[in-house]
């Protein structure tokens, strides 16, 4: 049954590409927004049966960070020639995929490949934060050193490379990026924010690196975050009946980055959809692809 219906998966979207043709290059907006929502229920369908994950697609590797040892997963491209540099992401994951199992936070994206993996032709490493952690401090820090391994043994292109994270990780992207200044040609949060959804405790805060602290002090901090980002370019990913991370926090960000000069600002929020719906519509998207591959590091 789960194999029929993966078929299933596979084949709906090829078929509404096929009943929407290609006339002179231009496929029509109703066309685009056809193909993609038959994606998007072509992945809600075989995640509502039970689904076997394909942990092959991901290559296990560890990283050691002072005294402590970091399982990661990196997924690289089927067809990939080793002499020729690919780009890289970094995909930083959701709460719930917190732990030391180096499996959670793989978890779905043997689907988002197997639909479409022509668009996957990039390189992706997946860290995995420790229990009851966020992406700060020596999490960001055994994150960005598994990157860099990464494009070390698998000959990633470093003028490439393209954050993302998804609700902890949506948070986790826009602190990694300001801790790591021209390190990131782009920049993916969905569903995450700056200011936390709830308060702080003081001594939290002392776990935080300066340049955090500084932001969540500021009288605005969204605009301080944004002079941080400045002209990095960034799509930002959020559904607006989310309850779990507000959309406010995505809608602040875009407009303080607007109002402090940034010309790179793609902002997509989703009608009627909710924190973890959101990350499958942006992973479904060929849009995005088409847009980072257009990214890369001023020199």
């Amino acid at each position: 049954m789960g194999f029929s219906l993966f078929k299933f998966c596979c084949i709906v979207p090829r078929m509404a590409l096929i009943s929407c043709p290609d006339y002179g290059k231009e496929i029509s907006k109703t066309a685009k927004a056809y193909s993609n929502w038959i994606l998007f229920i072509a992945l809600l369908l075989c995640g509502s049966f039970a689904h076997a994950q394909d942990n092959s697609l991901f290559l296990k590797r560890e990283v050691k960070l002072e005294a402590e040892t970091y399982g990661y997963r990196v997924y690289l491209p089927k067809d990939r020639n080793p002499k020729k540099k690919l780009p890289v992401m970094l995909y930083l994951h959701n709460n719930g995929a917190n732990g030391t199992d180096n499996e959670k936070q793989i978890k779905n994206f043997d689907k988002f490949i197997n639909l479409q993996p022509k668009l996957f032709n990039f390189i992706i490493v997946f860290p995995q934060a420790r229990p009851n952690s966020f992406w700060i401090g020596e999490q960001t820090e055994q994150a960005v050193k598994a990157l860099d391994q990464t494009i070390a043994e698998f000959n990633g292109d470093a003028q490439k490379v393209y954050l993302a994270g998804h609700s902890l990780g949506g948070y986790g992207t826009w602190t990694s990026a300001v801790l790591h200044p021209q390190k990131f040609a782009a920049l993916v949060p969905i569903a995450g924010g700056i200011v936390p959804p709830f308060e702080l405790p003081p001594v939290a805060k002392l776990l935080f690196p300066k340049q955090i602290v500084d932001i969540l002090n500021a009288p605005n901090p969204y605009d301080e975050l944004a002079k941080k980002i400045g002209d990095t370019p960034v799509w930002v990913f959020h559904g607006a009946d989310d309850e779990s991370i507000s959309v406010k926090e995505s809608r602040n960000i875009v407009a303080a980055l607007k109002r402090n000069g940034s010309k790179s600002v793609n902002y997509t929020e989703y009608p009627k959809t909710d924190h973890n719906d959101a990350l499958l519509k942006a992973f479904s998207d060929p849009e995005l692809y088409k847009w980072l591959s257009r990214q890369k590091l001023k020199k």
